[in-house]
């Protein structure tokens, strides 16, 4: 979960994150869900959920992009 923590936390400045229970191909596994508001664009973010795949050495990552109205006060 740190080495997850570590990549985000390399490209954002703040994010907040969840253990959670994943399933993968009908077996469930421990994982790290992680929320982040950013304006970065989806070419860019699709970079950053490549460069967790390939580090994290996973066959897949979940990338969901949610446009919503969010303001830091």
């Amino acid at each position: 979960m740190e080495k997850i923590e570590d990549i985000v936390s390399s490209h954002f400045d703040g994010f907040t994150a969840f253990e959670v229970v994943g399933y993968w191909k009908g077996s469930k596994e421990r994982t790290l869900k992680v929320e982040v508001i950013t304006e970065e664009n989806p070419p860019k973010l699709a970079k950053i959920g490549k460069e967790l795949k390939e580090k994290l050495e996973q066959e897949a990552v979940i990338m969901e992009i949610i446009n919503s109205n969010c303001a830091f006060l």
